[in-house]
Order: C-alpha cells, then structure tokens, then sequence
C-alpha cells in the first residue's frame, strides 16, 4: 500500500513537472508573438470610400484591388499596411496635415504635387464620361460646356473641368443617387473612372446609360504621401517593385478581374445560366410529357407551331442581317471625323481600279496631308487638333459630288479623295478647290504663325495589267511629299510628276 502511494506522488510530480514545462513553453511562445506585433512597423493609407471595386467599405471593413495591393507592398517591406476608406476630400486633409501616411490610389496633377510625391504607378485610369443613351452629342470634354456635369469633390474629375468655366460642375458624394439623377435627366453627364462607373452601373441596375468610348483622360494612379517624406516613399516604392517582380500584383489584378464590367456579371450570369438551364430542362420534360400523352389530339396543333417557329426563325435570322449590315456599315466610318475611314476607303478602291480597268476609263486620286499638324497638334493640344481633323474632314467632303467618288481618312491627318473616270485636270480642279476652301477656314498656327493650310498630290491614270493599285498610291504619295518639299499649301499634279513615274519603272 506504501509502495502505491508512493508511484502515485512520483507519478503526480512527473505531471506537475510536464504541466509547469508546457507551460512555460506556452508563455514563451506568447510572449515572442506579442512582441514581434508590438515591434511591427504600420504605415496607414486612407483611401475613398466609395471607389468599388477600387477602394470601399463593406459592413465595416475596408476592401478593393488598391487595399490588397497595398496589404502586399507591406508584407514585401515588412511593415503592416492598414487602409482606412474615408470620405475623400477628409482623407487629404488628414494626409496633408499628418494624421495618416499616405492616400492609396490617387491620381497625380500638378495642384496635388505641390502637397503630395507619388509613388510609381498602381492601377490604371480611364476618366470617361457617362450620359443617357439617347445624348448622343457629349463626346468630349468641350461638349460638356453649359451642361450639369457630376463630379466628386476633390476627385481628380473635379480638377479636369476647372479649366472649363463654362462647365457646371456638380459635386456628388452617393454614386447610386447620381447615376439616377442622370438617368432622369437631372444631370446631364458624370465624370468618374470607368471601371468605377460600370461597376456601380452593374450593381444598381440602373438602365439607359452608356459609356463614351473613348476616355477624355487616362492615367495611371499612385500611392501619395506628403511631400518630402522620402522615407516612406522609397519603403512604398520597394514593396511596389518587389510585389510586381514576383507577380503578386499580376495574382491580385486577375483575382479582382471578377469585378470588372466585363466580368462583373459572370456570377450573375452564371447563375442565370444555371436558372435557365435548369428551367429549360423542366420545360422540356413538361412539354414532353403532353406531347406524349395528347400527341394524337394535338398533332395538328404542333405541326402548326413547327411553322410558325420556322416563320419567327427566319423572320429572326432577317433581322440579323439587316443588323450585320448596320454594324458592316459603322465599320466603314471613321469615329472622330464621321466620314470613311481606311477599311471603307481600301475595299472601294480595288473594285474601283478593277471596274476602270475594265471600261479603260481614268482613276484619280488625291492625298491631301495637313501642314504642320504636330506642332498645331503639341500648341493647342489634342481636343482642338481633334477639332481641326473634323473640319478639314468636313470640307473634304463637301466637295465630292458624284456618286462613286469617295473621301476618306486614311490615318492620322492624311485623307485621300478617289474620283472615278476622272482625267488629270478634272481632279486638279477638285484639288485645289480642297486646297482653298481648307486655307479659308483661316484656323490660326499661332507657333507657325500662319493659317492652317494642306498640301496636296494628284494623279489620275487608266489602270492595266501592269500596275497594281498599289503603285498608284505609291505614285500619288510621292506627289503629296514633293507637294511638302516645294514649300507646302501646293497641289502637285499628275503631269509634274513625270519623273517619278520613271524613276518607278527603273526601280522595278
């Protein structure tokens, strides 16, 4: 009995020794974690909060494509990032006056960088406008002139139309409000990042609204911390760089890819897909169930079912080509100026010099290029240079008359006119009378000091067997650029152009 007692105190001091080794283990272990998250480093970013997918608050917790970037440059950096969404225009001020150490996902400006440095680029912006469907008339910033015009309070949209007066600027703080102030007609367009824009059009199903196609301005954004923090700004650049090297950005960007318009409805139709499928297997079995019990009785009735589905299927496959005509027809014009473009221009001129080879009848065409359009271009910037391509574009056309001849814009700021059974003169007339009507505009070069003229080639033979429809482009471009060499605001014609025409055959 003595013996027993005594194995069960050795037994019970061995358990006691464990429970007290353990123990300490356990202490140790706790208090090595606490203090490697007490001497963690933390750098916090605000961003604003109601940039979904980008930066946004969800049920109390920061979320977006910048906060899991930002998360990933401080894990590169050892530091942990902690990102706040605030209301925008609070979030700078408390950056600006030190209360927090950087902005995630702002756009640089000169006025920003006179408070702000900027790390290297995050993520890509497209500021666009969005307006109702059927406004087909706001294209560009210089469009929106007069209009009432959403944008976000110290948003980088709210500094664009600073420089446009004339611009009634509208601050929003509640994009879903917004979008339908627009659909109603209350605004007539918003400013805001695209990929921003679409979401929110995705999530509050709000209809009637389309996207300009082409942004007014696109930018990379950055993270921003106050000026001449160079200490924080090299830590965020070597995370950055680090995150983009091993491909952690690439991982992130394609996680998020979900929530791009072009994506953010691949759960709603996926699931949609799965209803439909699901419904249409239904359907299916129900159908076939009376048709196998009334098959008899309602054999006549299928019959005519099968024809009128038949008449609605092909009445369907009409309208769908009437549809590819439209779309085949939008292909042919050139978006800025409305008039051809290079497609519709290349496929009229092969029947063209396959139709004037057959009747042996003269093919002209004229290539007109704009006078130091670049520099007109880096003076006044690129709307107004848009702005002198459709005037140009405009002056061009009304000067083709006759059915078959065809104006186009070939690229850039170089159109060409083709003129069917056209000699050498006649198209010189049309020539300069483009040439004129053009130097008439009187559109100021103030860095040329002068108007804004073009210089013009021309040419015009019958085609055969021995040419190509390239050599006559080749022949009417060597034209225009004699035309440039001659000093410029020139029509060089067929008949002064001889000699490059021999030069031609000697080369070949």
């Amino acid at each position: 009995m003595k013996t027993l007692r005594n194995k069960n105190k050795i037994w019970l001091c061995l358990a006691l020794l464990v429970s007290v080794i353990l123990f300490s283990f356990l202490l140790l272990q706790l208090s090595g974690s606490t203090k490697k998250d007490d001497s963690a480093d933390t750098l916090v970013l605000l961003g604003n909060e109601i940039l979904a997918p980008i930066v946004y608050n969800e049920n109390g917790r920061t979320k977006g494509i910048a906060v899991d970037i930002a998360e990933a440059i401080g894990e590169k950096i050892g530091y942990k990032i902690k990102v706040h969404s605030l209301n925008w225009d609070q979030a700078q001020k408390m950056v600006s006056s030190g209360h927090a150490d950087g902005l995630v996902h702002i756009n640089p400006d000169p006025e920003r960088r006179i408070i702000y440095d900027f790390s290297n680029p995050l993520l890509k912006s497209e500021f666009s406008i969005f307006t109702r469907d059927d406004n087909t008339s706001l294209e560009t910033l210089s469009d929106l002139r007069g209009k009432n015009i959403g944008v976000e309070a110290s948003s980088y949209p709210s500094i664009l139309v600073k420089d446009y007066n004339d611009i009634k600027a509208i601050e929003i703080s509640d994009w879903t409000r917004s979008f339908e102030d627009l659909a109603s007609g209350q605004l007539d367009a918003l400013i805001i990042d695209r990929w921003i824009g679409e979401y929110e059009l995705a999530q509050s199903k709000i209809q009637g609204i389309r996207v300009v196609e082409k942004p007014i301005v696109t930018q990379y954004s950055a993270i921003a911390v106050r000026k001449g923090d160079k200490e924080k700004l090299d830590l965020i650049n070597d995370g950055l760089e680090a995150a983009t090297k091993d491909g952690t950005i690439d991982r992130i960007n394609r996680k998020w890819q979900g929530k791009q318009v072009i994506y953010i409805t691949q759960d709603y139709f996926k699931n949609l897909l799965l209803l439909s499928a699901f419904t249409f297997l239904v359907l299916v079995a129900l159908v076939s169930t009376i048709l196998f019990i009334r098959y008899r009785s309602l054999s006549k009735k299928f019959k005519q079912d099968v024809e009128q589905r038949t008449e609605e299927l092909r009445h369907a496959n009409s309208q769908l080509k009437a549809a590819n005509a439209k779309l085949e027809q939008i292909s042919m014009i050139d978006s800025l100026t409305k008039i051809r473009n290079r497609r519709a221009f290349d496929i009229a001129y092969r029947r063209a010099w396959s139709l004037s080879m057959r009747e042996a009848s003269p093919l002209a065409l004229i290539s007109i290029d704009i006078d130091h359009y670049k520099v007109f271009n880096d003076t006044y910037g690129h709307l107004e240079g848009d702005q002198v391509l459709k005037s140009v574009a405009k002056t061009i056309s009304a000067s083709i008359k006759r059915p078959g001849d065809l104006a186009a814009r070939y690229g850039g700021e170089e159109f060409l006119v083709m003129l069917m059974n056209t000699t050498c003169k006649g198209a010189e007339q049309v020539a300069e009378r483009i040439r004129k009507d053009i130097e008439a505009l009187e559109i100021k070069n103030k860095a040329m000091d002068t108007v804004l003229t073009v210089s013009i080639g021309v040419v015009s033979i019958v085609p055969s067997r021995k040419m190509s429809p390239k050599d006559l482009l080749a022949i009417v471009d060597k034209a225009l650029y004699k035309a440039k060499e001659e000093g410029r605001n020139k029509v060089v014609v067929c008949n002064k152009i001889e000699e490059l025409i021999d030069t031609d055959s000697k080369e070949k």
